[in-house]
């Protein structure tokens, strides 16, 4: 018997760590348990500084997504 999850997420990298987003996915699916497929994923570029919206615990989902139009 096997859970299925949707769950939607929103990844920082704050050291450009990954060149793609097919990294990312590629390291979860190696680092942990779980049977990872993702659909409909997109990447988008920002300007990142310290005081951006999205650089706070529990900041509101909308801010998250007004960045990706």
């Amino acid at each position: 018997m096997a859970s299925l999850y949707k769950i939607e997420m929103y990844l920082i990298d704050h050291n450009n760590k990954y060149s793609s987003l097919e990294n990312i996915v590629e390291d979860i699916r190696n680092t942990t348990d779980l049977g990872v497929d993702c659909f409909n994923a997109e990447q988008v570029n920002i300007s990142w500084h310290d005081d951006i919206d999205i650089n706070f615990f529990n900041c509101p989902v909308d801010n998250f997504r007004k960045y990706f139009k």
